[in-house]
Formats: C-alpha cells, structure tokens, sequence
C-alpha cells in the first residue's frame, strides 16, 4: 500500500542533519529505545512538528528524571503506552512501546497479557479505554487505578497515554516504515498477540524488504541505560528551553496568552504537573503561530473542526470552531466543516482546502482510513509540509482529547 510516507519520502531531512541541530534528542531517544526513529525525518519537514514531537515526548514522561524513579513507576508508563498504542490500532508505535516497557522493566507476561497484577490489569484498562475511537473511559476505570496508585502517579501514567495519542495518530496516519531494529527487538513476542508490521513494512532504496536478522531483546535499563540520557540531558534541556521560551509557566497565563491566539483550552489550569502543562501550552504556541504555519492557521481550524467530529469531541469541535471565527474564516465553510460529508464536499474551496478537509476527515478513527486515493489526491493538492503540518495538528488534537476525555467525564 502506498502510503504518505512513501509520498513524501524524498522530502525527508537527512538523518546527518537531524544530529547536527539535535543531535542530544536523537541520542537520548537511541537509548531509550535502542534505535533512533524514522519519525524523525518526517516531522522536521515542517520543523514547528519536529519540535512537538520534542516537547511533547520527554515532558510528559518526564525525562530523564522519570529514569530514576521520580514520577510514576517507569514499567507501569511503559505498559500504558503500549497498551495504548495497540488500542489506537497503530503498528508503528506497538514495536516502539513494547520495547520502552520492556526496557523500563515491564515483563513479558504484562506486555502480552498472559500474567499482570491488579495495578497493571487497572493501568491497561485506563490506556485502552482512553485510546479507541470512539473511548469507552470512564471515571470508574480510573477510580480503580488510583486504588493502586497515588493521584499524582496516576497523572503521570494518563500524561503517557496523552503523549502516544500524539505519536499513534501521527505515524498511523502518515505510514512512517519501522526501523528493522524495532521489528527484530519485539516481533517475536507480540507477533502471536496479533501485532503485524502492516503499513509500516520497511524497505531497502530498491524496493526489497529487509530480512529479520534477529536479536536478543530489549536490554532493562542499568547504569549504562541511565549514562548516556544524563549526559545528553544537558543539550536537551537547552533545545527544550529555547522552543519554551516566552511561554509562561504560571498556567492561567499560559492559558490567557494562548486564547489571545484563538484557542482558549481549560486544561492548561486543570493538570496537576507543571512540566506537560507547560510544554502542552508550548506545543500550541508553535502550531498556531501565523509566523510558522505553511497551510494557514484557518485551514487548520476547519481541519480541526473536521477531525473532532470524527473523533466525536464536542470540546475540541468547539476549540477549532472557536479558532476559526478568530481568524476571520468564513463562516458558511465553518458550517461545512462542521457537517463535512466525503461524498459531497463543500463548495467553493479551493483545491488547498478541500484535500484538508479530506485529510482531517481520514485521519480520523483510529487506525486512520488513509487509502492511495487519498494519498494521491493529498500528494497532487498539498506540499509535504504542509500534509505534516496538518498531521501534526490533528496529532496534538488526540493528544488533547485523551486529556479532556478524561477531564469531563461523569464523576
């Protein structure tokens, strides 16, 4: 299947670039999972994506410190985000997760549900019931965590299920080839549990499938794990401060600035850890930036209008809607956007706007509905940063709702 991955190959930045401006994150995230992401080439295309992705990863995890024990049980974040990820349907991010919890000191047994103890039975019910589309979260499953787990523990394992919402629906939708690194490190274990490469199948310059070479596995994390993430913290730490700074770290500021821009967001005074509440905050700066974005702010918001329905979120419907009216967009195409039909798009947009419009829409469920048609008709209307700045968007999009899902549900 040819995917936008595949569309957009030729457009990616090289990886000898990617170490020559970030070279502290590509090591630290080589470390903690043993192989430095093929994601990568294709988020700095629109270099605001390359920089959510870095704001969004290491904060809600809480990196490095979270390697030492700080925050949550680093096996219990693990196995949520693997949970998470083969909930959302996303092959790419399975491989990825399975190999972090099985590194933070996850067992097989709980990666592959034939052994787990009642907290992470709890941790996976949350994950799960976060990620489908449509959820199935509900106060109650959460209750039951914080039976196990302190409320700020629990927190943190929700940051990283919000976190993959982000990554799930970014290498879902665009079809970035896993690294044949990740297939040898986990195909063994989960391939039984159902886990394919699907989509996501790598290949050589000449078409060919790279053979399984094997390995050993996933090493636990040990003093040789944690050597290399501190060392490298110092250059991380500088990028993540540089990408936040004039963002305010008191959180009613951080909101009020961000409704100047258009998309007055609650959450940003409802998290109980500052460090995702910033970055969160940082990660809309950039994206709805008028000085960054390559297919326009309004775009953006019907997009976002679009993609909410889908996903059935009338707070982020009312977010986008929200921004749109604050950058003047038309309101009969807000209309459209709100009851957006493939089979009949709306007129008189122009061929920019309705192929996404139809992006947003396919990029919807979980796993996304992004066949070759779309790809094509994505490929001949959109440049490449522009389809990463739109799959970029929506990413932060699910993020934000496994946040706000969790944050309106009944009591």
């Amino acid at each position: 299947m040819r995917t936008l991955a595949a569309a957009m190959a030729d457009h990616r930045v090289s990886f000898d670039d990617l170490h020559r401006r970030y070279h502290p994150v590509l090591q630290m995230v080589e470390t903690l999972i043993g192989v430095v992401p093929n994601c990568d080439p294709y988020l700095e295309i629109w270099q605001p994506g390359f920089r959510t992705y870095n704001l969004i990863v290491p904060n809600l995890l809480n990196l490095p410190a979270s390697l030492a024990g700080v925050a949550a049980p680093k096996d219990l974040v693990g196995l949520g985000m693997y949970a998470s990820s083969r909930a959302a349907g996303c092959a790419y991010c399975s491989a990825h997760t399975c190999s972090f919890a099985l590194r933070r000191g996850s067992s097989e047994g709980a990666v592959t549900g034939e052994s787990r103890t009642p907290t992470e039975e709890a941790v996976v019910a949350v994950a799960e019931a976060l990620s489908t589309v449509p959820h199935h979260y509900t106060a109650e499953l959460e209750d039951e965590l914080r039976r196990h787990l302190s409320e700020s523990d629990t927190e943190w394992v929700i940051m990283g299920v919000a976190m993959m919402g982000f990554l799930n629906k970014f290498m879902d939708a665009i079809g970035v080839e896993l690294e044949p690194e990740a297939i040898d490190d986990v195909a063994e274990l989960i391939e039984p549990t159902g886990w394919s490469v699907g989509q996501h199948e790598w290949a050589d310059a000449d078409g060919e499938l790279r053979p399984r070479e094997g390995a050993d596995g996933p090493k636990v994390d040990s003093i040789s794990t944690a050597f290399p993430v501190l060392r490298n913290a110092i250059g991380a730490i500088k990028l993540d401060r540089e990408w936040l700074a004039g963002i305010p770290k008191d959180p009613a500021a951080a909101r009020a600035m961000l409704a100047r821009a258009g998309f007055d967001e609650p959450l940003l005074e409802t998290l109980h850890h500052a460090r995702p509440r910033r970055a969160l905050a940082g990660v809309l700066h950039h994206n709805l930036d008028p000085g960054q974005t390559t297919i326009g702010i309004g775009t953006k918001a019907l997009a976002g209008i679009v993609f909410a329905n889908r996903l059935g979120s009338a707070h982020l419907g009312e977010r986008s809607t929200e921004l749109a009216r604050h950058h003047d967009v038309d309101p009969r195409l807000v209309e459209a956007a709100s009851s957006y039909d493939p089979a009949s798009p709306p007129a008189g947009v122009d061929d920019r706007t309705a192929a996404g419009l139809r992006l947003a829409h396919a990029f919807g469920p979980s796993p996304a509905e992004v066949d070759e048609v779309t790809v094509a008709e994505a490929s001949e209307a959109l440049k490449p940063a522009e389809i990463v700045e739109l799959a970029v968007w929506v990413s932060v999009n699910q993020a934000l709702h496994r946040l706000t899902v969790r944050r309106l549900a009944p009591a």
